[in-house]
């Protein structure tokens, strides 16, 4: 499997906007029919005392195999996914993709 974490920086004073767009543009992603998607998780950030501050919300995906989230990229429902994007003002930096292969 592959889990592909996508990560958005968002001013502290932006959360709970951002919050509700995430919730929204998963209602019009159409990516649980795509072929290979398994699961999907909205991941908003915590604070704890005497750990770096962490402003990333992260979308984490979970992908039969490398190949099927490939292939969702070049996919209508991702460009659709990117169509309605929250305002630049919101991010305090750039986003970031990690991918990952389970250990089997």
């Amino acid at each position: 499997m592959v889990i592909v974490l996508t990560k958005f920086p968002i001013k502290l004073e932006f959360n709970e906007q951002y919050s509700a767009h995430l919730k929204e543009a998963v209602k019009t992603h159409k990516i649980e029919v795509q072929p290979g998607f398994i699961d999907m998780r909205l991941l908003a950030p915590q604070h704890m005392p005497h750990v770096s501050e962490n402003n990333n919300f992260t979308i984490e995906t979970t992908w039969k195999d490398m190949k099927s989230f490939l292939d969702y990229t070049k996919s209508d429902a991702f460009s659709k996914s990117h169509e309605n994007l929250p305002p630049r003002d919101w991010f305090s930096g750039r986003p970031e993709v990690e991918v990952y292969e389970t250990i089997d």
